[in-house]
């Protein structure tokens, strides 16, 4: 057995699909070539594959990864061919590489990168700059011990604004990530509506750009 990380790509047309059900795409994409799956052992053997932070339902991604193991002797470019012609659009495979050692350790996974354009009241009210002034941002966090006020400010690492007119803004942020802490964009949208006066987000429609490990990407 090989493990392989693949780097891929969803778009508008599949942001709406649940963890549960990329993985039932990707399995039936992966049997509708000849490439071989590792199972594991046990009288419930299932696909050996493991995601990294798996992406919110309706937002898009340039940069989510997939560990997986391959019963055979591929290439990187020949499994990147073969499963972009299987699956479904919206989809696709972007690199793939052979994993060694801890070099693609998923844990070592700890902030993503999000575009977000944001549709509010009044685009004039929010300073990004003021924003990061603040020393604590205390908003409501759901956590795996229920919702509860948390301080944020500690997990933003960087927030800007740019105006794209007087309703339309688009942000651009840097957040913990991960199973240590993990820092969804609603919330930070709410820290901004909190301590913002007048301030309102209507919309938004989010994309990661990037999963870091520090300062770098896996791939």
């Amino acid at each position: 057995m090989s493990n392989y990380i693949l780097k891929y790509a969803r778009d508008e047309r599949v942001k709406y699909i649940s963890h549960l059900d990329f993985i039932r795409t990707f399995h039936r994409a992966v049997r509708r070539t000849d490439l071989k799956m590792s199972f594991s052992q046990g009288f419930n053997p299932h696909p050996v594959m493991t995601i990294a932070m798996p992406l919110s339902v309706g937002i898009t991604s340039d940069c989510e990864y997939i560990k997986i193991g391959f019963d055979g002797d591929y290439s990187c470019d020949e499994i990147m061919e073969k499963l972009n012609g299987a699956f479904p659009p919206g989809f696709e495979i972007r690199a793939v590489v052979l994993a060694e050692g801890k070099k693609y350790d998923f844990a070592q996974l700890n902030r993503a990168i999000y575009v977000v354009e944001a549709e509010c009241n009044d685009t004039e009210l929010f300073d990004a700059e003021a924003f990061m002034k603040n020393q604590e941002l205390k908003v409501m966090k759901k956590s795996k011990s229920g919702v509860k006020e948390s301080d944020i400010r500690p997990y933003i690492y960087d927030l800007s604004a740019n105006v794209l007119s007087k309703d339309k803004l688009i942000l651009t942020m840097c957040v913990a990530a991960g199973n240590e802490y993990n820092l969804k964009v609603d919330t930070v949208i709410d820290a901004m509506q909190k301590y913002t006066q007048g301030f309102s987000v209507k919309f938004f429609a989010a994309h990661r750009k990037a999963i870091l490990a520090g300062e770098n990407e896996l791939i």
